[in-house]
């Protein structure tokens, strides 16, 4: 049988439910459109929204401090300067010291002289080597594995080569006063010319050497100030007591005369030479 036929200015239409529903699905709202997608983990997972720490971390930063606390720090950075300049001075004696050592080891090895040249070299290289221990001992004392204050060390530092500077000096000026009439200050005698000048050699580089540990500007020729010092009158005042150690004491009055001369801001009285003098022989006992 045939189905029945639909009736002529009929026609078949689509429920108005089932229409919206189609547009809706085929049509997007520009509003909608233009939302941009969560973010998402990289598992797929929306990401969870930034911490106050991590704003905080990712705030704008300053390239360098403020003037403030430029300013602030200044005693700090006062300080480092200080250590830095401590240790700069520290490794850069230990350097001068180990080469002037080693420079006159080739030089005295190369041809010793047989005469009083020969002398005056040994002389340096003997005060060469004590300088290079001077400097290692007190290292030692202070530096606890590869750790010290610098300060500290160089302070110990400068305290012992004063002492060793009077004990330089103070000898020198005993060989010379010793050359010396005991009751004026002439040379004892005036033929052995040889033996007087050695003396007075002998004795303008050990002062030498005095003021480097000082570390006091000297000429380069002192014999004027090392026979003026000895015509000092406290010298004779001293070297004319009969009792004994009475010539150290006038040596000691010739160095603090011969730092004077040279306008020295150490050494310069008796009294400091002598205490220099005895504290260095007290820690050698």
């Amino acid at each position: 049988m045939l189905a029945p036929m639909a009736s002529r200015g009929t026609r078949t239409k689509t429920k108005p439910a089932a229409k919206k529903a189609a547009n809706k699905a085929t049509k997007t709202s520009p509003k909608k459109a233009s939302r941009r997608p969560k973010p998402t983990a990289s598992n797929g997972a929306a990401a969870a929204p930034a911490t106050a720490d991590e704003r905080d971390r990712l705030a704008p930063v300053k390239a360098r401090p403020s003037r403030s606390q430029r300013s602030g720090d200044a005693a700090r950075v006062a300080e480092i300067d200080a250590v830095c300049n401590a240790w700069a001075d520290i490794v850069a004696e230990r350097v001068a010291a180990d080469q002037t050592f080693a420079d006159l080891v080739e030089q005295y090895n190369m041809q010793p002289p047989r005469d009083l040249r020969g002398l005056i070299l040994w002389d340096a290289l003997q005060a060469a080597e004590a300088h290079v221990s001077l400097i290692t001992s007190v290292l030692a004392e202070h530096l606890d594995g590869r750790v010290g204050d610098p300060l500290t060390i160089l302070t110990d530092l400068r305290s012992r080569q004063r002492r060793i500077a009077a004990v330089y000096a103070v000898n020198s000026f005993l060989a010379v006063l010793n050359q010396m009439s005991a009751e004026k200050p002439k040379w004892l005698n005036m033929e052995f010319v040889d033996a007087r000048f050695a003396v007075l050699a002998l004795a303008h580089q050990t002062l030498i050497y005095a003021l480097d540990a000082a570390r006091v500007d000297s000429p380069p020729d002192l014999t004027e100030q090392i026979i003026e010092a000895t015509q000092d009158p406290a010298v004779w005042v001293w070297r004319r007591m009969p009792e004994k150690g009475t010539d150290t004491l006038a040596a000691c009055a010739a160095t603090a005369a011969f730092f004077r001369s040279l306008g020295a801001s150490v050494m310069t009285s008796t009294d400091e030479v002598a205490e220099l003098y005895a504290a260095h022989s007290a820690s050698l006992a």
